[in-house]
């Protein structure tokens, strides 16, 4: 493809920012040029694909499927290159343009804000992009450089010598219920903890164990030598919480959940010989060590980390219910 017909980056630029905006002047504003640029580059784009992509009505364009297909992979590619752009500034010693950091959907209720918020002070300028998803998915980004650094539990984490482990807090795995439901005493932290093997027959929601709390509340389970009385099953750490907190049923959580609902969860711990806790560390690439934005985000976390933990490094929580 030559001349006119080809297929080039800032044709594919343009052509997203007209699928996002779906106005031709509000992408071309974005973008800085005129509507009458970006139609051009839209036609162009469409003669290089050889397939329509339009259906026009009048002055506006309605995107078609073969539209929809191709902003999901011409997003892919534009990512792409970002990606090799930064590989190969890290291979020059220069740091990335673009500081990817990834996290547990978990961390993200107070914890991850105050550190971005933190590194952003420390880095004026620093272009900070936060990618959630679950440990096992963000274990792999970082492994294929899709991400600088992840906040993930690390207790599952195999140790590899091309990975380096900050680690920043225990968080212990509770049994949570409504706080109604709760015992009188107030401070349930203090109360002896409970049975899982006393609750065969009461009513769990549960978290996917594509996720390390679903994993750790099965073996949970295991341990105690029940299988759980399943109300219903979520795909998000909220959601789940949001249906302890509406009386679908009990769940295992971590403590950090606490700050999602004030004084809505009552949460118990679990006998030693059925409890589990997570280790909840920040991991880079071992090659990365020296790299600025990850020093501030290492600095950051620990900053951020130290008043909410005991001299044990156990996250404390406030599990006092209304």
């Amino acid at each position: 493809m030559r001349g006119a017909d080809e297929i080039t980056l800032r044709k594919l630029e343009i052509f997203l920012a007209f699928m996002r905006e779906q106005n031709l002047a509000r992408a071309a504003e974005t973008l800085g040029v005129s509507s009458v640029s970006v139609h051009k580059a839209i036609h162009s784009l469409e003669a290089a694909v050889g397939a329509p992509l339009f259906a026009h009505r009048g002055r506006t364009l309605r995107p078609l499927a073969s539209a929809e297909v191709l902003a999901r992979h011409g997003q892919d590619i534009i990512d792409g290159i970002q990606r090799s752009v930064d590989a190969t500034r890290q291979a020059a010693g220069i740091a990335p343009r673009t500081f990817r950091i990834g996290s547990l959907y978990s961390l993200t209720i107070s914890l991850v804000p105050r550190i971005i918020t933190a590194v952003q002070a420390a880095l004026p300028g620093c272009d900070i992009e936060l990618v959630l998803g679950s440990n096992a998915t963000l274990e792999d980004q970082l492994a294929a450089g899709e991400i600088d650094a992840a906040l993930i539990c690390t207790h599952e984490l195999a140790r590899s010598h091309a990975r380096a482990v900050v680690d920043l807090f225990e968080d212990e795995i509770y049994l949570v219920t409504p706080a109604e439901r709760g015992a009188a005493r107030r401070d349930t932290a203090k109360r002896a903890p409970v049975d899982l093997a006393d609750y065969r027959e009461a009513p769990f929601v549960v978290l996917s164990q594509e996720f390390s709390s679903g994993r750790d509340s099965y073996r949970m389970f295991q341990t105690a030598g029940i299988t759980p009385r399943v109300a219903l099953r979520a795909n998000d750490i909220f959601s789940l919480s949001g249906l302890v907190r509406g009386n679908v049923g009990y769940a295992l959580l971590p403590g950090r959940i606490a700050e999602l609902y004030p004084g809505a969860l009552a949460f118990q711990r679990v006998r030693r010989a059925q409890a589990v806790s997570q280790h909840v560390g920040l991991c880079h690439l071992a090659s990365r060590a020296e790299d600025e934005s990850i020093g501030a985000l290492i600095a950051a976390a620990r900053e951020i980390v130290a008043p909410m933990v005991d001299s044990d490094g156990r996250l404390a929580i406030e599990t006092k219910p209304v």
